[in-house]
């Protein structure tokens, strides 16, 4: 049956068998890549969650700091000069998370709904006038997406104050109540 191939017959079906080979080790190659991509998303949401923690970290462990934050919050002009420094440091830290994960989610690594929790996170903060005014001071320090992001946000909450001044207590992103 070998006599009745030609040589050529032979080099076709080389051919056709490499170029099945080829596209076999196309579609494993393709698959591996997916896994691949699934894989650096998954540790780097993780690596995003353990920066949130330890951010948060000080605050839940340390009751001092907690006081400090809260002290900071109200009124950061009353800070001593240490203060200052521990209030700009903590501040420059939570932005530059802030801004880390603005990116994350522009590049694709972090999905919508991590997105979306992550901004509502920032817009509370942002509810906080020591947040945006500190922002607002030192915004030449971070990306011009973060800065974006921070002043759309601002603007949705200058929306939402009316809103707030006719229902006090109720947050514009929470159903209204209706009670009788």
């Amino acid at each position: 049956m070998l006599s009745q191939f030609t040589l050529q017959d032979l080099g076709s079906l080389g051919e056709f068998v490499g170029a099945l080979g080829v596209v076999i080790s196309l579609i494993y190659l393709a698959r591996q890549m997916s896994q691949n991509t699934t894989s650096i998303r998954a540790a780097s949401f993780n690596s995003m969650t353990e920066n949130s923690i330890r951010i948060l970290e000080h605050a839940f462990r340390d009751g001092s700091f907690a006081e400090f934050l809260h002290c900071a919050e109200q009124d950061p002009a009353s800070l001593s000069a240490n203060e200052q420094v521990r209030w700009n440091a903590y501040m420059t830290a939570v932005y530059r998370h802030f801004g880390n994960l603005v990116y994350q989610y522009r590049v694709g690594v972090l999905d919508r709904q991590m997105w979306l929790s992550y901004r509502e996170t920032l817009k509370r903060h942002l509810r906080t006038p020591s947040w945006r005014s500190w922002f607002e001071q030192n915004k030449a320090y971070f990306s011009s997406s973060l800065v974006d992001l921070v002043a759309e946000v601002v603007r949705e909450l200058e929306a939402e104050e009316p809103a707030r001044q006719i229902a006090p207590g109720v947050s514009p992103s929470e159903p209204s109540r209706v009670t009788s």
